[in-house]
């Protein structure tokens, strides 16, 4: 039998689709965020879905590179370049469009979620689960950034990345390419990384107050209806 269910939340509504063990976890509170360089590796094995090997890498399809130390200039084709961000970790969730009067998940991601794992968890309160996330990574000495992900062409050399990375290299780890952006995501960035770490595990302590459980098909059959008021009501059916 199909699951019900009828609720309200307020802000963005965040999903993570996970495995149940995983989700059960997350919702006592675990939070485990994964340095970049494993989803670069998960798509070298051949994970296209979960892995990105453009992760935090600056992509040049076409270009020339000063070298101050040399004084040399040299050609970049098709390169991946490093950053000083490219080992961050990084806590990865799908978000619902707040603007969106009502969202429906389309043919595609219906497919392509399912790969990420069985259950789902909905978060009721875009805003305290944030709150908890940066109380928890601050606390463990880490800074925190979040806000949904840039997706871009890799074909073309693209100046809004290069312009973001003036506001910070963080920002490195919120582009992907368009090939993505089914996933809809938004994620959390823990700096400073480190490439000798698979990942960082945070307690933000119980959040069965602010979060809802229910099967992968049920989520992504929702229909997210936005409210009058600055909430934003959700129907799952």
């Amino acid at each position: 039998m199909q699951e019900k269910f009828h609720f309200q939340a307020k802000g963005m509504p965040l999903i993570k689709f996970q495995d149940a063990d995983k989700i059960k976890s997350l919702q006592s509170g675990k939070i485990y965020a994964k340095n970049l360089g494993y989803y670069r590796k998960r798509e070298e094995t051949g994970d296209c879905e979960v892995g990105d090997k453009y992760e935090a890498m600056i992509h040049i399809n076409d270009g020339t590179i000063y070298l101050p130390d040399t004084g040399k200039t040299v050609a970049v084709n098709g390169d991946l370049l490093k950053t000083s961000e490219s080992n961050d970790f990084v806590f990865c969730m799908f978000g619902v469009n707040p603007t969106e009067e009502k969202f429906r998940f389309t043919d595609k991601q219906k497919e392509k979620m399912l790969s990420f794992g069985d259950t789902a968890l909905i978060v009721l309160d875009h805003d305290e689960f944030i709150r908890r996330v940066k109380v928890a990574a601050e606390q463990a000495g880490y800074k925190v950034y979040f806000k949904p992900v840039q997706y871009y062409d890799p074909t073309i050399d693209g100046g809004n990345m290069l312009i973001s990375l003036l506001a910070g290299m963080w920002n490195i780890a919120f582009w992907k390419r368009d090939s993505y952006t089914y996933q809809q995501e938004v994620r959390f960035v823990f700096t400073p990384g480190d490439e000798n770490i698979d990942h960082i595990e945070l307690d933000i302590g119980d959040i069965s107050d602010i979060t809802a459980i229910m099967s992968a098909k049920s989520a992504l059959s929702a229909i997210v209806e936005k409210a009058v008021s600055s909430e934003t009501e959700s129907d799952f059916k």
